[in-house]
């Protein structure tokens, strides 16, 4: 393994991930900015805090969804009548789960590097406190998560409402079971229309930006800092061209998949319970 798909590779796993995020592959595009980064953002992801906020945000995304969800037809009972087998529905339960703890932990490095364009040093004001080895997230790193060809159907019409180039991760990875993601989506595509829907999205890209103040380690990331690190403009363009299109994206994302879990039934709030 070269250095820097071991850095890769670290950072996945510093978010519990099994696969590496598409984000963090771009980001590690940048020649020499995950290498510069990731030393000051790993004390801080590596934080009880840290996840805590996280959990916070996704129960955020969970009153928002209930509040115009309340009667889901994509249910399990439907799923299972419609064809899903037993075992699909588990491993579909099981990779949402890793985009549930996972997507607002991407959203929260992102948004530091977001704000950290516009001040000299950001973060600091969270504590410390290592994030205690959790039975949910070993699963989470053991879990198999693949993902579609992004031609697949229905993922370009996904895609195109979603107003991007390519389907999301998350709806990429529950297209290996289109008994699922077809039926999910017809319902899904009528609920983001929802302006508290939408409304929520928003709040939690702005939470995050705000949030990232408790960084329990500070943050240099703007343009001055980039250029001391060896990063040319070229690079510093496309750094930020990355973070500023993959975080209301991102936001967006956390509600369709709480959307998605709320329709089987997965509506624990995580800030009783992280583990």
């Amino acid at each position: 393994m070269t250095a820097h798909a071991a850095l890769l590779d670290e950072i996945a796993r510093a978010f519990r991930a099994p696969f590496v995020p598409a984000v963090i592959r771009e980001l590690g595009a940048v020649d020499g900015f995950l290498e510069y980064a990731w030393p000051q953002l790993a004390p801080s992801v590596g934080t009880a805090g840290y996840l805590g906020s996280a959990l916070y945000m996704v129960d955020m995304a969970l009153d928002a969804v209930e509040a115009v969800y309340d009667e889901p037809g994509v249910t399990r009972d439907a799923l299972l009548a419609g064809g899903l087998a037993e075992d699909d529905l588990s491993a579909v339960e099981s990779v949402l789960d890793v985009f549930h703890w996972l997507q607002p932990q991407l959203l929260l490095m992102l948004a530091a590097l977001a704000e950290g364009q516009e001040r000299p040093r950001i973060g600091g004001q969270g504590r410390a406190d290592p994030r205690a080895p959790s039975p949910r997230e070993e699963a989470h790193l053991a879990t198999a998560v693949h993902f579609a060809p992004a031609e697949t159907p229905p993922l370009p019409a996904i895609a195109d409402a979603l107003g991007l180039e390519l389907a999301p991760e998350l709806y990429r990875a529950v297209a290996v079971w289109p008994r699922y993601l077809e039926p999910a989506w017809d319902e899904l595509q009528h609920l983001v229309t929802y302006p508290d829907f939408r409304r929520r999205g928003r709040a939690l890209y702005y939470y995050a930006r705000s949030g990232s103040r408790f960084l329990a380690e500070p943050l240099a990331a703007d343009a001055d800092a980039l250029r001391a690190a060896g990063l040319g403009e070229q690079a510093i363009a496309a750094v930020y061209g990355i973070v500023d299109g993959a975080l209301p994206a991102l936001a967006t994302m956390m509600m369709h998949c709480c959307a998605m879990r709320a329709a089987l039934g997965l509506t624990a709030r995580e800030v009783v319970t992280q583990h």
